[in-house]
């Protein structure tokens, strides 16, 4: 049995402030085929736009107000709100808020620094 600590998972700190915890997928657990990761964003802060050719992805937020844009569709996201984004859909999060975003984010495929093409 896999499990994850969350607090025992090594943050990834981006150079424009997201905070991402990969809680499960190939690098640290025995999935192959996707992952679920928890991301956090500060004040002021957000993903830089960018899509994946081949990954479907999932975000479920649990905590804050974000201005999500798909496609260029954008919409405000809150707590239960749940964000399809199908392949290659240019797509972003930014907390315009004075409180932290907190969201999971699924993955399939699984997720790999190399799937995310930056515009």
């Amino acid at each position: 049995m896999y499990i994850a600590h969350r607090d025992q998972v090594e943050p990834l700190v981006a150079d424009h402030g997201e905070v991402i915890r990969e809680l499960a997928g190939p690098s640290r657990s025995p999935l192959i085929r996707h992952s679920l990761a928890e991301v956090v964003l500060p004040p002021g802060k957000g993903s830089l736009p960018h899509y994946h050719p081949e990954v479907e992805e999932v975000y479920y937020l649990l905590q804050g107000e974000a201005e999500m844009e798909v496609g260029g569709q954008v919409e405000m996201v809150g707590p239960g709100d749940v964000v399809v984004i199908p392949p290659w859909a240019t797509h972003h999060i930014r907390n315009l808020g004075d409180k932290e975003v907190i969201l999971l984010v699924t993955c399939a495929p699984a997720w790999t620094p190399e799937c995310e093409v930056r515009v």
